[in-house]
């Protein structure tokens, strides 16, 4: 079977697929408050849940992922889409947060097919269009998190948090259908090893030292991004906001502006290659100053909304150049690279979710909002201090293009 071409419709259909998969991870947020209530349980114990799919994530990530280079995708896809739908649906009906929790890790399995999905799609991609393809297929995974908020609070408000889970199910089983229509992979597997190929994910760590830091510089953004809609539900539920489920769902779509303010970034990240290790800097230094305005919105919602909406848009940022420059490291490797950049991407949302859990418990609102600074701050040192191997690789990139006769500018 050949391979399809990256058309503009496949690269959407793709978009809304992984948009579909990922919100899985994320309809617990909005509905924590309410969980815990139905539960008797603590909020810190609910508040696991966003910990144990992020673990979940990593496992996949290291365990499945690598597997995408030495078998048919479509089954393997097709198989994850499938646990995730059960997945769900044992949610539905969990008798408590144990289950609850235990079901959140192969939810978070499940979502690995969105990294398999993103290397498949940059692999059809040519080199003058991979970033642009990239930035339309995380726009679609940035909306599934920021939508699945107010879809979760919308549809709980109407019939609980349970009717969530279901309705996540039904997609998911209308997503495993279709996914083997969808993927069409001609290339051959490789022929290697289940081990080696896992252990080829940390060798791509030893060999690659622009994997190692952009791998550190996801994992800070998706911390921030996780240190902060893991508490934000408990700060609109109190006063002085005490917002209904319905105004939490609402209030999640202020993420869906940040998400519209970079899903044309991808054209400029392929248009000017040169500049994204420093563009990079500038969207972590937009991302600390993001949570000084997320602190002014612990009493006013204007304030909340505009640090939300700088806040997506810079990790949205990060995330899509972070891609990009991964992906060209080693084109025989791609789910092994998108493997590795994605552990750490988890890892750096369970760190995230679980210390603004805590920090929300001693401290409160601006104690979430300062693990989301200091998450931030990190990514700016790696930043500052690991630009050696990333500034040599550009001026290599730069002198082949300018060898072919292209100009700079597309480097």
């Amino acid at each position: 079977m050949q391979s399809r071409p990256l058309t503009r419709g496949l690269t959407l259909l793709l978009a809304v697929v992984c948009g579909i998969t990922t919100a899985n991870a994320y309809y617990a947020q909005p509905l924590l408050d309410r969980m815990a209530h139905d539960l008797n349980a603590s909020s810190s114990a609910v508040s696991l849940l966003v910990t144990t799919g992020q673990i979940g994530v990593a496992c996949g990530l290291l365990f499945v992922v690598p597997a995408a280079d030495i078998m048919r995708r479509q089954f393997l896809l097709t198989a994850l889409f499938a646990l995730d739908a059960l997945a769900l649906a044992g949610s539905a009906l969990a008798p408590d947060v144990l289950v609850l929790d235990l079901l959140a890790v192969l939810i978070g399995v499940g979502a690995v097919a969105i990294p398999i999905l993103t290397a498949y799609a940059a692999g059809l991609a040519d080199d003058a269009t991979r970033g642009r393809a990239l930035g339309v297929i995380m726009g679609g995974v940035l909306f599934g998190i920021l939508l699945s908020r107010t879809v979760a609070s919308l549809i709980a408000a109407l019939g609980g948090w349970r009717t969530v889970y279901a309705v996540a199910a039904l997609a998911m089983a209308v997503v495993t259908v279709a996914v083997p229509r969808i993927v069409r992979d001609g290339s051959r597997p490789l022929r290697m090893a289940y081990g080696a190929q896992v252990l080829s994910v940390l060798t791509q760590f030893r060999d690659h030292p622009v994997l190692r830091t952009r791998c550190f510089l996801g994992a800070c953004v998706m911390g921030a991004f996780t240190a902060f809609w893991t508490s934000v539900a408990f700060l609109l539920t109190a006063p002085p906001f005490s917002y209904s489920q319905i105004g939490i769902g609402v209030f999640a779509l202020s993420g869906v502006a940040g998400a519209l303010i970079t899903s044309g970034g991808g054209r400029l990240i392929d248009r000017y290659r040169h500049w994204r290790w420093q563009s990079s800097g500038v969207c972590l230094a937009v991302l600390a100053l993001s949570f000084a305005l997320l602190m002014l919105g612990g009493t006013s919602i204007v304030w909340l909304v505009a640090g939300a909406v700088v806040m997506d848009a810079a990790i949205q940022a990060v995330h899509v150049t972070n891609q990009s420059v991964v992906y060209e490291l080693n084109d025989d490797a791609r789910s092994r690279l998108a493997s590795g950049y994605m552990i750490s991407f988890a890892l750096g949302g369970a760190v995230g979710s679980a210390c603004s859990a805590e920090a929300y418990h001693r401290w409160g609102w601006n104690g979430s909002c300062w693990v989301g600074v200091a998450l931030a701050a990190a990514g700016l040192l790696a930043w500052a201090f690991g630009s050696g191997a990333e500034r040599a690789r550009q001026h290599q990139l730069r002198a082949r293009y300018e060898e072919a006769g292209r100009s700079p500018t597309t480097v």
